[in-house]
């Protein structure tokens, strides 16, 4: 991982804003972004104390697709989570941390608003969900709290990283996955397609340290839409090998 940001979708609250921007210090991100935010930066600044910088150089967007769209691996976070749903197949925070240090570029953790987290919509644009495992009683953490735990997770994980097999770059990843949406649209029923498509980018992120096991399930998806009549003409030229 070359840079984490950190994006904040809707935070509501100043305390919160400010608390964590005193946790991106603590914990050295990189980057903070702010997508449609509804606290006061002003009154944050109160709360962020030696951090307050951060809340004025953080990048202040209207869009989390533009907030995690450079970004290699992107973290969507949340307190409920499912084994059943495929969208809310959860990681732990400190699984998610060892994927994102394996990584290369950019690594987006996604933190979603107090109220009501982030939305089906919004989740299913990442490339990995990750919930913290609480009681089940009472599973919610306050913002602030849960990016905590996330941050120091990623912090401990970049100090001791696994040991690279081979840069996988957003360029594969995105390869793969327009194959297998190709793919998917002509051999799944079509109430299928995004869960088939959100297994495979899910899949992927989890293998982004081994090259070679992403190439391997790439020359697999890229043979079988070879032999699918239309399949090759819905995969973007500009991804194609040798383009």
């Amino acid at each position: 991982m070359e840079k984490l940001r950190l994006v904040l979708v809707g935070i509501e609250g100043a305390v919160n804003l400010g608390l964590i921007a005193r946790l991106a210090d603590n914990f050295e991100v990189d980057e903070l972004y702010l997508v449609y935010p509804k606290a006061s930066i002003e009154e944050a600044v109160r709360y962020a104390a030696r951090a307050a910088r951060r809340l004025y150089e953080a990048v202040i967007l209207q869009s989390l697709e533009d907030a995690i769209r450079d970004a290699t691996v992107s973290i969507c976070t949340s307190s409920f989570y499912s084994e059943e749903d495929v969208l809310r197949a959860s990681l732990a925070p400190w699984e998610a941390a060892e994927i994102a240090v394996s990584a290369p570029g950019v690594t987006a953790l996604v933190m979603g608003r107090e109220s009501v987290g982030l939305t089906r919509e919004e989740i299913s644009k990442c490339n990995i969900f990750s919930s913290i495992p609480a009681s089940p009683s009472y599973p919610s953490l306050n913002v602030s709290n849960a990016t905590a735990i996330y941050l120091y997770e990623i912090y401990r994980a970049r100090r001791n990283p696994r040991v690279p097999r081979g840069e996988v770059n957003r360029k594969l990843l995105d390869l793969l996955e327009a194959y297998a949406k190709a793919l998917a649209a002509r051999v799944a029923h079509h109430d299928r397609v995004d869960e088939i498509v959100l297994s495979v980018r899910r899949l992927a992120a989890k293998s982004i340290a081994s090259r070679r096991e992403v190439e391997g399930l790439l020359y697999l998806l890229s043979r079988a839409c070879r032999k699918v009549e239309g399949c090759m003409d819905e995969v973007p030229r500009y991804l194609q090998p040798g383009d």
